[in-house]
C-alpha cells in the first residue's frame, strides 16, 4: 500500500465506520494506537485487516484498548489458558 496523508486515512476510517456501523472517533481513540495510525500512514496497515480488527473489536463491545492498563485489564490477551503478554 502507498503512503497516505491524514485526510486519506480519515476517509478510510470513516468509510469503514459507516460500512460496519461504528463510530469513527471511537475507532481512532479506543482501538487504534499511535503506532497503528503511523502504520496506516506509512502504508503498512492494509484496509482488509483493519476492517477485520474493527469487526472483532465491535463484537468485544468496543473496549478501550488504547488507554487501558494491560496488567490489570480483563482484556489481557490469553490464548489456551496462557497469558501471552507476560
Amino acid at each position: 500500500m502507498p503512503k497516505m496523508d491524514d485526510r486519506k486515512c480519515k476517509d478510510i476510517i470513516k468509510f469503514l465506520a459507516r460500512k460496519l456501523g461504528a463510530d469513527p472517533k471511537l475507532i481512532v481513540t479506543r482501538l487504534m494506537s499511535e503506532d497503528d495510525k503511523n502504520d496506516m500512514r506509512n502504508g503498512d496497515l492494509p484496509i482488509e485487516p483493519l476492517e477485520c480488527h474493527i469487526k472483532v473489536w465491535m463484537k468485544a463491545g468496543c473496549p478501550d484498548y488504547v488507554n487501558i492498563n494491560m496488567e490489570s485489564s480483563k482484556y489481557y490477551p490469553i490464548f489456551d489458558g496462557v497469558n501471552v503478554a507476560k
